[in-house]
């Protein structure tokens, strides 16, 4: 029973990550003004999926580290588990960096031109860390 509300909430996670880091890829791809809200709704949901971004991985670390170790143990054997932790540490890596700088940049007038290229390369990542557990775990 506990196995299954883990794996639900991993599952779970893994949606709101999905939406966050598809949010976020609308708002790149926004080329001008008239695709986008007005700027405080932008930026509103820029916070909203940024914050999302963090609870995501944040339940996803734990849930999955808890589901591993019951389940396998302390660690899995393969090349496959271990690009889906080194992705899953970029992506987690990426996600912190963003939700720190993103502060500055709103009282500076808003991110960096680096910013979307990295939203790309974290639902890359994501995308990767999906396909890799479903080999790792069959």
């Amino acid at each position: 029973m506990i196995f299954m509300v883990l794996k639900s909430l991993h599952f779970l996670a893994l949606v709101f990550g999905a939406a966050a880091s598809l949010g976020n890829i609308y708002l790149a791809l926004s080329a001008g003004p008239h695709d986008l809200a007005a700027p405080g709704f932008t930026n509103t949901l820029r916070k909203f999926y940024r914050l999302t971004a963090l609870g995501a991985i944040t339940v996803l670390w734990a849930t999955g580290l808890l589901l591993m170790v019951w389940r396998y143990g302390l660690w899995v054997e393969g090349i496959a588990f271990n690009a889906k932790i080194m992705l899953a540490v970029v992506l987690t890596a990426i996600i912190f960096f963003l939700n720190l700088m993103a502060p500055g940049w709103a009282r500076s007038g808003g991110p960096p031109s680096y910013v979307p290229v990295l939203h790309w390369v974290g639902s890359t990542c994501l995308i990767g860390i999906v396909v890799f557990a479903v080999v790792a775990f069959n």
